[in-house]
């Protein structure tokens, strides 16, 4: 539809076809934390740090054991040293991880 020149800016923007806007989805509720069921993150943090103590300790002392003479079952002695290793790996990722957030986290603030 051409426009017509020279006719006030008011009288034509009634007749400006305008598009349909799509309805905003609706923003999820984040409860809080009195709310929550389970376990919080700190709490399962801390249980996890518990199982990475238990499984350095229980590695250290198949490896003690071993080398004592007191074990000689280097298979069992080797898993308990892997797993020690991986669950320590995986908690220096996930510390990273949070250091990691919490930095972003300040820089949005500052």
């Amino acid at each position: 539809m051409p426009m017509p020149v020279g006719q006030p800016l008011e009288a034509v923007l009634p007749r400006i076809e305008r598009p349909a806007m799509p309805t905003p989805a609706p923003v999820p509720r984040i409860s809080s934390t009195s709310e929550a069921t389970g376990p919080s993150f700190a709490d399962r943090l801390k249980e996890f740090v518990g199982e990475v103590d238990q499984n350095q300790r229980s590695a250290e002392h198949m490896a003690t054991e071993y080398a004592a003479g007191r074990n000689d079952d280097i298979h069992s002695t080797m898993l308990e040293l892997q797993k020690a290793d991986i669950t320590l790996h995986l908690f220096a990722n996930i510390r990273n991880k949070v250091i990691e957030a919490y930095k972003e986290i300040s820089r949005m603030g500052a």
